[in-house]
C-alpha cells in the first residue's frame, strides 16, 4: 500500500480511537453514569472526533473517483447503507426511544452518492460543502434526517445532513488540492497497530456499541447484586 493511503488509514485509526473513547463517554451519559453537558470538553471532543472522521471520508472519496473507481465508491456507499439500516432496526428495537434515525454511517453512505456527482467538478464541492455547513445556523421544527429537528430529539446516533455533509463535501475539495500531485504529505512510518485500526473501521465500528453497552449492562448488574449468588 501507498505512503499516501498509509496516512490516510492511519488518520482513520486515530478517528476510530477517538470515536470508541467517545461513545463509551457518551453511553456513560445516556445510561445517567456521567453527565457531559453541551458545551463541556467531552462535548467539544466528540465534535473534534466527528469531524475527522468524516473529513478523511471526505477525502479518501475524491481519491477514488479521481482513480475512476465508481464501481467502488458506489459499492462503499450501498454496504455501508446496508449497515446504516440494520443499525436502525436494531436500536430500534433495544432503544426505541432514542434509536437511530441518520447516524454516521447514514450520513456516509449519502455522502458517497454526492462525491461521484462530483466526479469532474470537484470545484462544486466547495459551495455546495460551504452552504451545508453554514445551515445549521437556521432552526426549523422538523426535517430530522435533513439536521432540522425539534429540541425534543432523542438519538444515540445523529448526523444530519447540515453541517456533517459541508465537513466531507469541503474535505473533498481540499483533497483535491491536499493530493494535487501524487505523494504523500505526511511521509511518517506509522504504528502498524493504527494502520489496522484505520482498515478495519467499519466492523470495528459495527461491534464496539454491543460491546461497551454489554459490558455497561453487566457492570450494573454485578453492582446491584442480581449476578451475586
Amino acid at each position: 500500500m501507498t505512503s499516501r493511503l498509509d496516512e490516510l488509514d492511519a488518520l482513520r485509526g486515530i478517528a476510530l480511537s477517538m470515536m470508541l473513547i467517545s461513545n463509551f463517554v457518551s453511553d456513560l451519559n445516556f445510561f445517567d453514569i456521567m453527565d457531559v453537558a453541551e458545551g463541556s470538553g467531552w462535548w467539544w471532543f466528540s465534535r473534534l472526533t466527528a469531524g475527522l472522521f468524516v473529513a478523511v471520508a471526505g477525502v479518501a472519496a475524491f481519491l477514488a473517483n479521481r482513480k475512476g473507481n465508481t464501481h467502488q465508491v458506489l459499492y462503499r456507499s450501498l454496504r455501508l447503507a446496508g449497515c446504516a439500516y440494520a443499525i436502525t432496526l436494531v436500536t430500534w428495537i433495544a432503544i426505541p426511544q432514542a434509536f437511530v434515525r441518520f447516524g454516521v454511517l447514514h450520513l456516509l453512505a449519502l455522502a458517497g452518492l454526492f462525491a461521484l456527482l462530483m466526479r469532474g467538478r470537484t470545484w462544486l464541492a466547495l459551495p455546495v460543502g460551504t452552504v451545508c455547513l453554514l445551515l445549521p445556523w437556521l432552526t426549523l421544527p422538523e426535517g430530522e434526517w435533513l439536521g432540522l429537528r425539534g429540541y425534543d430529539y432523542v438519538t444515540v446516533d445523529y448526523f444530519p445532513l447540515k453541517p456533517w455533509l459541508g465537513v466531507f463535501l469541503l474535505a473533498y475539495f481540499a483533497g483535491s488540492y491536499t493530493y494535487a500531485e501524487s505523494r504523500p504529505r505526511l511521509p511518517y512510518e506509522w504504528p502498524d497497530g493504527l494502520l489496522w485500526l484505520g482498515r478495519h473501521t467499519l466492523p470495528i465500528y459495527l461491534l464496539h456499541q454491543p460491546i461497551i453497552v454489554g459490558m455497561l449492562l453487566l457492570a450494573n448488574a454485578i453492582l446491584a447484586g442480581e449476578l451475586l449468588p
